[in-house]
């Protein structure tokens, strides 16, 4: 898939789905920003993925500060003038009793997983106001249309992003904006490091399965638009 000149933005790149996307849209010609808030993985990544300068940007940012996204979008923007895809990765998992959920687990998650994209996102729409075209993704997880028991509070955030995810379709799409809501099953990424209970690996989707769905989408023609997607893999579905 040919998406020479498409410049597209991924939070959470540096790790998991993130970083599996950069790599799969580089090697389609696309430019690529990624933020993290790790410096030393960034810099992995660009070890491994080896990217031509000209066409990759690393930049540490933390989506639950305000002067961070602003500083991350300015960036992004003097580097390659502007931004046509968003790819709102970023995100904390987390599964466990909701009564033995502290309130400040609570807010962590609703900071990133929910405020963290409406951050990045805010930030991100006016150039692509301006320019009159532009590419939301929302990874929403398959949490972001189911539920299961022990995870009331991570499915909250993701129902929220998707709803947050299809209103602000609605808002923008005059502008040509699009927005699509990518809700997967379980993958196979540093999500489950902390997370007790994680399938075993032949049931879970891998990072490269959920990158070849965002190349799809994000080559889709302008006049097309998928609102919503749902990937599961076919031994673990709900």
């Amino acid at each position: 898939m040919d998406l020479d000149n498409k410049v597209v933005l991924i939070t959470g790149g540096s790790s998991g789905i993130g970083k599996a996307a950069a790599g799969k849209l580089l090697e389609c010609g696309a430019n690529v920003v990624i933020c993290g808030r790790n410096v030393e993985r960034l810099e992995s990544v660009i070890l491994e993925l080896k990217p031509s300068p000209e066409r990759f940007h690393a930049v540490q940012a933390d989506i639950t500060k305000r002067d961070e996204v602003d500083a991350l979008i300015a960036s992004s923007l003097r580097k390659f003038s502007h931004i046509d895809v968003l790819v709102n990765s970023a995100g904390r998992g987390y599964l466990g009793s909701f009564l033995e959920t502290s309130d400040d687990l609570i807010n962590s998650l609703m900071e990133v997983n929910v405020q963290g994209a409406m951050r990045v996102t805010r930030a991100v729409l006016p150039s692509m106001m301006e320019q009159k075209s532009g590419l939301i993704i929302n990874m929403c997880g398959i949490l972001g249309v189911k539920t299961i028991a022990n995870a009331a509070v991570y499915c909250a955030t993701k129902h929220a992003l998707l709803g947050f995810g299809n209103a602000l379709a609605q808002e923008v799409r005059r502008s040509s904006i699009r927005v699509t809501n990518l809700c997967c099953s379980g993958v196979d990424t540093p999500f489950w490091d902390t997370i007790p209970g994680k399938p075993r690996p032949e049931m879970l989707l891998t990072a490269d399965d959920v990158a070849n769905e965002i190349v799809h989408i994000v080559g889709a023609p302008p006049h097309t638009i998928k609102n919503q997607v749902l990937l599961q893999h076919t031994a673990h579905q709900l």
